[in-house]
């Protein structure tokens, strides 16, 4: 690890009933949190690239450069919100590294439903809604090596606590704490999103994409819906079975929309 790098480490008591819990798994086996950082991803790629083990994890309480997909800013309130970053190693094909931002959105909207009870959907590819309104959010960042996967990198981020939002976000955004009329503890919700990643991780290894699959068709609000987007106008049908979007168009062609995951 690069000396700068540890020196920026912040001890792990922001969230100390995790920390003592860890490794979950595979997840957690290497823990950093910190109590600022430019982005989590960022971090957590530096790592990666010095050989970190699969399951390092880092978290923290405040980003200043966050980012979402295609380069979106993250804008995030100190201390209430749930920011973190996961360092997987799959032994899979490159193409199919996109399945892992699948996977990370059916663990994060099944970790919440079963926190606050509240209806936590998945639109395509994976963004994270409570009654139509966006509660968070996954980044997939994978690197190969010819055609197998090196390392993906899994940055989640949930709005727990915020009850004011940019004005020019793209789409309506809300909170757990609106959703629910009270402020949460974010330790507990932290433990059960890491504990349910570790559980659809363990399963994607032992059993494939399918379980997601399944999981992420139960939870989706896309599917049935109109769709605009990666040139791809029509009525979102399904999923495939390798995660693409299948897209039915208006002149009745079937058609496939794939999310990206390689920076």
């Amino acid at each position: 690890m690069r000396p700068a790098l540890a020196e920026t480490l912040a001890r792990s008591s922001l969230f100390p009933r995790l920390a003592a819990r860890l490794p979950i798994g595979r997840v957690g086996k290497v823990f950093y949190a910190f109590e600022t950082t430019g982005s989590t991803q960022d971090e957590i790629r530096r790592l990666a690239e010095a050989g970190a083990p699969e399951g390092t994890l880092v978290v923290a309480d405040h980003q200043t450069r966050g980012r979402g997909r295609q380069g979106r800013a993250w804008l995030d309130e100190p201390g209430s919100s749930l920011l973190l970053s996961l360092l997987l190693r799959p032994e899979i094909p490159a193409g199919t590294a996109p399945q892992l931002s699948l996977l990370a959105a059916v663990a994060s909207a099944d970790a919440l439903t079963g926190a606050t009870a509240l209806p936590v959907g998945i639109r395509w590819p994976n963004d994270l809604e409570v009654r139509a309104r966006k509660v968070g959010g996954i980044l997939a960042e994978a690197s190969a090596t010819g055609e197998q996967v090196s390392h993906v990198v899994v940055g989640i981020g949930i709005n727990v606590n915020q009850t004011r939002f940019p004005a020019a976000l793209a789409r309506p955004a809300t909170s757990l704490a609106l959703e629910v009329g009270r402020p949460l503890d974010r330790e507990p919700l932290l433990e059960a999103l890491v504990a349910s990643l570790d559980r659809w991780y363990t399963r994607y290894v032992r059993e494939g994409f399918a379980p997601v699959r399944e999981g992420w068709c139960q939870a989706s609000v896309t599917l049935g819906q109109p769709v605009d987007g990666g040139g791809v106008t029509g009525t979102a049908e399904d999923l495939d079975v390798d995660g693409a979007l299948l897209v039915r168009t208006a002149a009745g062609a079937r058609t496939r929309l794939v999310a990206g995951a390689f920076r």
